[in-house]
């Protein structure tokens, strides 16, 4: 019971950190290296945010930016699993956020996600979420923020106009 109650505070804790401002919805929000950093992106009316750091201090890093100038690459519709990344960039570096849910009934993790870190498409960092630590869902939210913003999202070109 006590393992139980304690593994219980220890997820509504991590849920605390991950929580979106009030009115916010969750892109992709997780934790990595057993809780010691946490990552949360969040969707707020016309403006995504991406806050990355270790929790109860200044973020390490924290972007916000409008729709329209963060990319998305929604799922295709095909594959072992549901999947979308949402694309911030800071300068020359790109943060890919991603998660995604196996198809497989009898996944041990059926949902993951993490944080590709690129520069000029070099991969720099690949953070991977704890396991059971992911919060997000299918349809990512971004993809109605971009269109209710005018943009259209081809299939064929995998580009958003």
């Amino acid at each position: 019971m006590r393992i139980f109650l304690s593994v219980l505070f220890l997820l509504a804790n991590i849920a605390a950190v991950l929580a979106c401002p009030e009115g916010a919805e969750t892109l992709v929000s997780c934790t990595f290296k057993d809780g010691v950093k946490t990552l949360t992106t969040c969707l707020q009316e016309e403006k995504a945010t991406y806050v990355f750091g270790t929790p109860g201090r200044q973020p390490e890093l924290e972007m916000k930016r409008d729709v329209r100038d963060v990319d998305m690459t929604p799922w295709p519709g095909i594959g072992g699993s549901i999947w979308e990344e949402a694309i911030f960039v800071n300068g020359d570096v790109r943060y890919i956020v991603y998660y995604s849910i196996s198809k497989d009934p009898g996944a041990q993790n059926p949902m993951e996600g993490g944080v590709v870190v690129e520069q000029y498409g070099v991969e720099l960092a690949h953070l991977r979420c704890d396991a059971g630590s992911v919060l997000s869902g299918y349809p990512m939210p971004l993809f109605d923020a971009k269109v209710a913003a005018g943009q259209a999202y081809s299939m064929e070109t995998g580009e958003w106009e």
